[in-house]
C-alpha cells in the first residue's frame, strides 16, 4: 500500500511538472506574440494602410499613381514598420496589378516574385499571406494569358480553385477581391483566349452570377466583373444579357467622379458596340462605329498599349465590316505611329488579330510588306495553335484525373458501404449466433431436466417399492407388538416425508433455500430426536461440536437424518458415530460433517451409483441418500463455496459419509 502511494505521488509530481512547463511555454509564446504585435505602432500602421488603400483605389483609374503610392508604402514600411509583412504584400500586389494594367510585364513579374519570396520566407509572421499569394498568382495567370500560355494560366486557376483558400473567409475584403479576380480571370480565359470552346461555359456564367452579390469590393471591381460577365454572355450569343451588364456599368459611372474610370468606361462602350453589332438593324452602323472609335480614343488616353491595340483592332474590323476602309486605314495608321514601345509576342492573340486586319484592309500596296505581315500572321497562328494544343492536352489530363478521382471516390464509397454492410451483417450474425447458442443451451438444460425428472420418477417408484415393502410386511404380521407397530409406522411416515421432500427438490421451483448461520450442535440434537431407536447391539453417538454452519437448517437436518437412518439400517452391531470438524480449502473455511458406521460397507461400483438418480438402486440403500445429494447440491449452488458429499467405504469394513458445508461467514 505504501509503495502504491509512492508511485501515485511520483506520478502526480511528474504531471504537475509537465503542466508547469506547458504553461510557462504558452506564457512565453503569448508574451513574444504580444511583443511582436506591439512593435507595430498603430499610427504608423494606419498610415501604411492608408497609402495601400489609396493605391488600391487607383489601380484601374490611374495605374501610375497606384505604382507611386505603392512604392511610398513599401519605403515607409521598410523604414518604420519592418515587421508589417501584410502591408508589404499588399503594396507589392497593388504595384504588380498596376504594371499589368500598363502592359509593363517585366516589372509586374518582378513584383510578383517579391511577393512569392516574402511569403516563403516570412510565412509565420503573416495573417494574409495565403490570400495575398493567391492574388499574386491570379495576376500571374493574367500575364500568362496575354503571352498566349493559356495552359499554364489554367493550371494556376485550377490549383487555386482546388486549394479552397478563397472559401476561408467570405466576409473579408481581400477574399472577396481575390474571388472576384478569380472569376474575371476564368471568364476572360474561356471567352477570349479559348473563344468560348469550353463545354460548360453556361455553368461557369451561372456560378459567377450566383456569387456576384457576395463579391462587393468597390466600384472598379464591380465594373470589371460586370464587363467580364457581359463579355461571357456576348461570346455565348446572349447579346441582350451583355447589354444588361453594360447598363449596370453605366449606372455606376453615373454616380459621380468617385466612380468614374476611363478604363471601365472604354471597356463598356466597346462591349456595347459589340452587343449592338450582334443585333443588325437595332442601331445604325455609324453609331456603332462611333462607339468603337470613342472607346479606342479613351484607351489611347488611358495609355495601356494592350488596350490601345485592342481598341484599334475592334474599330478597324468593324469599319471594314461596314465598308468604311478609310476609317480602318486611319485607326491602323495611328496605332502604327505609336507602337514603338510594343514588344513582339507580348500578346500573340491580339497581334494575330492585328495582322489579320492589316492584311484585309490592304493598308499597303507593297508586296514585300504584305508578305512580311502574312509571315507574322502565320507565325503567330502557329504559336497560338501550339498553345491551344497544350491547353487541350492539359484539359484532357485534368478531365482524366477528375474522372479517375470520381471513380476512386465512388469505388471507395461502394467499398465503404459494402464494408459497413458486411460489418452490420457480421454483428447481426454474431448476435444471432449468441441467441441461438443461448437457446440451444437452454434447450439442453431443459432436456437434462426432463431426463432427470423421468429418472426421478423411476427412482421414486423403485425406492418406494424398495423402502415401503419391508414396512408393509411388518404391518401384516399378526404377532407384531404394539410398540414395534408404532415404531414401524413412524419409520414409514419418515420414508413418505423423504419422498415428499425429494419431489419438492426435483422440480424447478424446489424447496425454498433459507440461508442463515446456526450452531451445528442444534442440528445434531434435532436429528437425535427424530431418528428411530437403534437396534440391540448398535450404539448411536453424537460427538459434541462448537462449530457454526452457513446454510439452510431444515435441509441440513433432513440430510443428516437420512444419513444417520441409512447408517443404522446397515449396521448390524457396533457403532454409528456423528461428528464435525473445521476444514480450510482454497482459503475458504468449511465444516466437514461425518457419519461413520461399522456396518457391512460397499463396493466401488456401489459407491459410484450411491447418490445417482439415473441409476437403479441396488442393495438396500434407501431413497434418502439421493435426497441428500440434492440437498448438498442446493447448498453448493446457492453458497458457491465448494459444498460436496462423498463416501469412503470398503466391503466388510464399514462406511464413512462426508458432508462438507460452508462455515459461518
Amino acid at each position: 500500500m505504501i509503495f502504491n502511494r509512492q508511485i501515485c505521488f511520483f506520478s502526480y509530481l511528474c504531471t504537475m511538472k509537465l503542466l508547469c512547463k506547458i504553461t510557462l511555454a504558452a506564457v512565453v509564446l503569448l508574451t513574444l506574440g504580444c511583443q511582436r504585435e506591439m512593435r507595430i505602432d498603430p499610427l504608423k500602421r494606419s498610415h501604411a494602410d492608408g497609402l495601400n488603400k489609396e493605391a488600391f483605389v487607383n489601380r484601374y483609374r490611374q495605374p501610375d499613381s497606384c505604382i507611386a503610392l505603392s512604392e511610398r508604402a513599401l519605403q515607409y514600411i521598410q523604414d518604420s514598420l519592418p515587421d508589417y509583412v501584410d502591408g508589404s504584400l499588399r503594396a507589392m500586389n497593388n504595384m504588380a496589378f498596376a504594371y499589368y494594367q500598363m502592359s509593363d510585364y517585366d516589372h509586374a513579374r518582378q513584383a510578383l516574385a517579391r511577393v512569392a519570396k516574402t511569403v516563403d520566407l516570412q510565412r509565420n509572421g503573416m495573417r494574409n499571406g495565403d490570400i495575398e499569394r493567391v492574388i499574386a498568382r491570379l495576376i500571374e495567370a493574367r500575364l500568362l494569358q496575354r503571352s498566349g500560355r493559356i495552359a499554364d494560366s489554367y493550371r494556376i486557376l485550377y490549383d487555386i480553385g482546388h486549394s479552397r483558400v478563397l472559401e476561408r473567409n467570405r466576409d473579408h475584403l481581400l477574399y472577396n477581391y481575390a474571388q472576384s479576380e478569380y472569376y474575371i480571370t476564368m471568364l476572360v480565359l474561356n471567352y477570349h483566349y479559348r473563344d468560348g470552346k469550353e463545354a460548360d461555359v453556361r455553368t461557369l456564367l451561372e456560378e459567377v452570377e450566383a456569387q456576384r452579390d457576395h463579391l462587393k469590393v468597390d466600384y472598379a471591381q464591380d465594373m470589371a466583373l460586370n464587363y467580364a460577365l457581359a463579355y461571357g454572355w456576348q461570346s455565348a450569343g446572349e447579346s441582350n444579357s451583355a447589354l444588361d451588364y453594360c447598363d449596370l456599368n453605366y449606372d455606376i459611372l453615373d454616380l459621380g467622379p468617385s466612380a468614374y474610370c476611363p478604363y471601365h468606361y472604354a471597356n463598356t462602350l466597346q462591349m456595347t458596340a459589340s452587343a449592338l453589332k450582334s443585333q443588325p438593324g437595332t442601331v445604325p452602323p455609324d453609331s456603332v462605329l462611333a462607339l468603337y472609335d470613342q472607346a479606342r480614343c479613351l484607351f489611347f488616353d488611358y495609355g495601356d498599349p494592350y488596350q490601345m491595340l485592342g481598341g484599334t483592332i475592334s474599330t478597324a474590323r468593324y469599319a471594314l465590316l461596314v465598308g468604311d476602309t478609310t476609317e480602318a486605314h486611319r485607326v491602323l495608321t495611328q496605332w502604327r505611329s505609336l507602337k514603338g514601345t510594343w514588344k513582339p509576342f507580348a500578346a500573340p492573340k491580339m497581334e494575330m488579330g492585328y495582322f489579320d486586319v492589316l492584311l484585309r484592309s490592304r493598308l499597303t500596296r507593297s508586296a514585300d510588306q504584305a508578305r512580311q505581315w502574312y509571315e507574322h500572321y502565320c507565325e503567330l497562328q502557329e504559336h497560338i495553335k501550339q498553345s491551344e494544343k497544350e491547353d487541350f492536352v492539359l484539359q484532357q489530363t485534368l478531365a482524366d484525373a477528375t474522372r479517375r478521382s470520381r471513380w476512386m471516390t465512388r469505388t471507395a464509397m461502394v467499398v465503404s458501404l459494402l464494408t459497413l454492410l458486411l460489418l452490420v451483417l457480421t454483428v447481426l450474425l454474431w448476435f444471432s449466433f449468441r441467441r441461438l447458442r443461448r437457446e440451444k443451451r437452454q434447450l439442453e438444460q431443459a432436456n437434462r431436466r426432463d431426463v432427470e425428472r423421468i429418472a426421478n420418477v423411476e427412482t421414486c417408484l423403485s425406492v418406494m417399492r424398495h423402502d415401503v415393502s419391508p414396512f408393509i410386511g411388518y404391518l401384516r404380521n399378526p404377532n407384531l407388538t404394539p410398540e414395534l407397530r408404532d415404531e414401524v409406522l413412524g419409520q414409514l411416515l419418515r420414508t413418505f416425508d423423504n419422498i415428499k421432500n425429494w419431489t419438492r427438490l426435483s422440480v424447478p421451483t424446489g424447496l425454498t433455500f433459507n440461508a442463515s448461520s446456526f450452531p451445528l450442535q442444534e442440528v445434531f440434537n434435532d436429528v437425535r430426536a427424530q431418528v428411530m431407536r437403534p437396534r440391540a447391539g448398535v450404539e448411536l453417538v453424537f460427538e459434541p461440536v462448537q462449530l457454526h454452519v452457513w446454510g439452510d437448517r431444515l435441509l441440513l437436518t433432513i440430510l443428516l437424518r437420512n444419513l444417520v437412518t441409512n447408517a443404522l439400517q446397515h449396521t448390524g452391531e457396533g457403532r454409528v458415530t456423528v461428528g464435525g470438524q473445521s476444514a480450510e480449502v482454497g482459503g475458504e473455511q468449511f465444516v466437514d460433517i461425518t457419519v461413520s458406521d461399522t456396518g457391512s460397507g460397499m463396493s466401488a461400483e456401489q459407491r459410484d451409483s450411491l447418490f445417482r438418480a439415473d441409476k437403479e438402486i441396488e442393495g438396500e440403500h434407501g431413497f434418502g441418500l439421493i435426497l441428500c445429494r440434492y440437498i448438498i447440491k442446493k447448498h453448493d449452488d446457492l453458497t458457491r463455496r465448494g459444498c460436496k458429499l462423498w463416501v469412503d467405504s470398503e466391503a466388510g469394513k464399514g462406511t464413512v459419509v462426508h458432508c462438507r458445508v460452508a462455515m459461518k461467514r
